[in-house]
């Protein structure tokens, strides 16, 4: 080896040995300062400690300084635990005297009610969620507030000659017919006429005889739509009418309807507590046929247009009940689960009935005969031909 390269060598050797020498310092600096930047894991000798435990943090303690720390570990968990079971304890002897409260308050309760002198109708439907059991006494009497509320006035067509009693049961018995040709549902041709009747107390002193249909063909479009799924277009009432009226005057009309009643068109109906009572009575397809043969018939008798709704459908049913027991009597056949669900005594029926009678009865010999010809058809069991109405007993109710 020449001089020169030994030099160079010793030279090179001399740096690499400071180098070191700076490596070493450096990460003697960094495990003194706790290995904050986390370039190796070193020992914290003034701790005694690694830095795994809290290498960047160091030690936690609440206590300030100058101030003696606080209980360990042990002895916290300790003091937590005994208030936690403390309180379970109080929690458990609290739901014991409630449950001792609640059970000595529902003895007191069944002690306290008195015997159902008739069935619960609702009791077998809990479990069905579509006949809301629970909510079916809530929703019926709220139908009887909103009957109240729209209720219609006796002899409105009086003080006025433009349209006469005659001119509506004319006008009802030919809208039933539209019915049947249309194939609607009841609730159709039941709104249709509480529409016309609650339209024309209001406005009967503004309406000509000759524009009576069109409130007609009017009220029923409303009902289609309100009742319907697939409600008849206009211009299928401009064709039923053989075109006394054109498209625009039905829309007319409509839209004048719509403004006197205020959109209010949920009225209840007769067959939403003819079905109700129903149940209630446990009646037969028979008898519920012939009640609704009854309901249709006071549709168009315009001194039974005032009679509200739920009771219309009581008595009716009631009638019917009696009709087809003929050795019965009114007393005997209106029992007292009946009066609970149908709100109504039978005094309190009593000249309704009559008045159902006495329609009953002329409806074979009537003009105005498109009702009892519906319900001598097969699809309505013939009701209005069965022996049972017999005249005279249609006419003696009260024996």
């Amino acid at each position: 080896m020449s001089s020169k390269q030994f030099q160079l060598y010793q030279l090179t050797k001399k740096m690499a040995l400071q180098h070191q020498g700076r490596l070493n310092n450096a990460e003697n600096a960094e495990n003194a300062l706790g290995n904050r930047l986390q370039l190796k894991r070193g020992l914290q000798s003034s701790k005694g400690t690694t830095n795994l435990q809290r290498a960047a943090l160091g030690e936690i303690q609440n206590a300030r300084p100058g101030q003696q720390a606080g209980p360990s570990k042990p002895e916290l968990r300790k003091q937590q635990e005994q208030p936690a079971l403390t309180r379970n304890v109080e929690k458990e002897k609290e739901k014991v005297e409630v449950e001792q409260d609640e059970g000595m308050d529902i003895s007191l309760r069944q002690e306290e009610k008195p015997e159902l002198q008739f069935e619960d109708i609702d009791a077998d439907d809990e479990n069905n969620p579509q006949l809301v059991a629970e909510y079916v006494g809530d929703i019926y009497n709220y139908l009887r507030r909103v009957e109240s509320t729209q209720s219609i006035r006796a002899d409105y067509l009086s003080g006025q000659t433009e349209v006469i009693p005659k001119m509506r049961a004319v006008l009802i018995d030919w809208l039933v017919g539209v019915h049947l040709q249309f194939h609607l549902l009841q609730e159709t041709l039941y709104t249709t006429v509480a529409i016309l009747d609650r339209f024309l107390q209001d406005e009967v002193g503004s309406i000509k005889r000759q524009k009576l249909q069109l409130v007609g063909v009017a009220a029923m479009l409303i009902a289609a739509k309100y009742e319907e799924i697939y409600a008849p277009e206009v211009k299928d009432f401009v064709y039923i009418t053989d075109r006394a009226y054109s498209e625009r005057d039905i829309l007319k009309m409509e839209i004048r309807i719509l403004a006197t009643l205020k959109f209010d068109l949920g009225r209840p109906l007769p067959l939403h507590f003819l079905r109700r009572a129903s149940k209630a009575g446990g009646v037969e397809a028979a008898t519920h046929t012939l009640a609704k043969y009854i309901m249709e018939l006071s549709l168009g008798a315009y001194g039974m247009c005032a009679v509200a709704p739920s009771k219309l459908a009581a008595a009716a049913l009631l009638l019917s009940i009696h009709l087809l027991d003929p050795t019965s009597s009114l007393q005997s056949v209106w029992t007292p689960g009946l009066v609970h669900y149908t709100h109504y005594t039978l005094a309190s029926l009593a000249p309704v009935v009559h008045q159902l009678a006495a329609t009953l009865a002329a409806a074979p010999t009537a003009k105005l005969a498109t009702v009892y010809q519906k319900y001598s058809g097969k699809k309505f069991m013939k009701i209005a031909r069965i022996p049972y109405l017999d005249t005279a007993a249609i006419l003696q109710p009260g024996q």
